[in-house]
């Protein structure tokens, strides 16, 4: 992993919602988006773009099932970014 990429994961996660977000469905197996937004006190728009940075940036990944999405957590990832950071002590 890159300095800019692990820069935009800290970045996406240090927002306190989109961090929620995250660990909601990283804890489980596969999350509904409708779940998602009935956790969280914000508008089903916010809530997408929130799902759309954590999928740009690698963190979830989606699947369709008809008029449904379902999100995972990619958790090579997210290992990944812990990686990269737990190497900066040893430079």
């Amino acid at each position: 992993m890159k300095e800019k990429e692990a820069t935009q994961i800290a970045k996406a996660l240090g927002e306190p919602s989109r961090f929620s977000i995250y660990r909601q469905i990283a804890e489980g197996d596969e999350v509904y988006c409708g779940e998602v937004c009935e956790k969280h006190a914000l508008s089903p728009g916010t809530v997408s773009h929130h799902l759309k940075v954590l999928t740009d940036l690698g963190l979830i990944t989606s699947r369709k099932e008809g008029l449904n999405v379902y999100y995972r957590s990619v958790p090579e990832k997210f290992s990944s970014y812990l990686a990269y950071l737990q190497g900066l002590n040893q430079k």
